[in-house]
């Protein structure tokens, strides 16, 4: 079974068309969980994507529902190879991420290990993370604060993933070449495994990193950057909570002489100040965004 936001990710409707869907035109009706939640089965996933496709081709919202429910929605013309092969790629990715919820779910540590094999294998280490990963981590991060996942599961596949990034990080290898950036989480700031992730991407583009982690103080951003003469910092703002020290910690930075290329990512790391650069939310894209502003930065 699937949540909402598995749902939408799945089958590219967004939750609020989907729940405007249900509501006007009863396309599908999900089930409810115990805690009252929709859940969505495979069968109901194929139903919106149908529908999704037909208003897509064309069809008003209410033919296509009619033609979903009554089981006459017209056939799928045939796609070409390269089409079969995204589907393809969908669908195993849907599978390995189901695996590794319900492997945490379980805490089966080597089901949690043979999903991250899977969803590993998809691509390449920029398009897994974006496309698999983080979605994943979504999705167990809200496994849990549905109370479908303990917190002993929930930790122990977060762990696993941090395994995962961190041999990722040391097996790019170390640059004599490429720009020193600062990377990390401002004070108080404990989920690190996006700017992990991210540290990784720029790695292995050739940038020099110096990964500072999760919950690090104003003043040793300042002295790291300082002491390593690095040409840029950049923060992972994960909730709003941590909008105010990354704040500080931006404003700080961009006060110092000379002054660093000072970024921010994540989810809430938006508009922190006046001459703080917001990176892309994929990271492929971030990683490139970075590259460049070393890049113009050293000219």
């Amino acid at each position: 079974m699937y949540t909402i936001k598995q749902a939408s990710r799945l089958t590219g409707v967004s939750e609020s068309l989907l729940r405007a869907w249900e509501r006007r035109y009863e396309v599908v009706v999900p089930a409810r969980n115990e805690s009252g939640y929709r859940v969505y089965d495979d069968a109901t996933l194929a139903a919106i994507s149908t529908m999704r496709r037909l208003v897509d081709d064309g069809w008003s919202p209410a033919e296509a529902a009619r033609a979903v429910r009554s089981g006459t929605a017209p056939a799928m013309s045939v796609p070409d190879r390269r089409e079969v092969s995204d589907q393809a790629d969908q669908a195993n990715a849907a599978t390995h991420m189901q695996l590794f919820l319900s492997s945490a779910a379980r805490m089966d540590t080597a089901g949690i290990e043979e999903s991250l094999d899977k969803g590993f294998s998809l691509g390449s280490f920029e398009h897994v993370v974006d496309s698999w990963l983080f979605p994943a981590l979504e999705a167990l991060g809200e496994g849990w604060a549905l109370g479908e996942i303990d917190v002993a599961g929930e930790h122990a596949a977060s762990h696993a993933v941090q395994r995962r990034l961190a041999a990722a990080f040391e097996a790019a290898g170390r640059s004599s070449r490429g720009a020193t950036v600062v990377v990390g989480l401002p004070p108080g700031s404990q989920h690190d495994l996006g700017a992990l992730a991210f540290a990784t991407a720029i790695r292995r583009r050739g940038l020099n990193v110096l990964y500072l982690g999760a919950d690090v103080p104003e003043s040793s951003w300042e002295a790291a950057v300082r002491g390593s003469s690095a040409r840029a910092a950049v923060l992972s703002v994960v909730t709003p909570e941590d909008r105010a020290t990354a704040t500080a910690v931006v404003e700080r930075l961009l006060a110092a002489d000379p002054r660093p290329v000072v970024c921010a990512g994540g989810t809430s790391g938006a508009d922190l100040a006046t001459g703080c650069h917001t990176l892309a939310p994929d990271i492929g894209v971030a990683a490139r965004e970075l590259d460049d502003l070393t890049r113009d930065a050293a000219r």
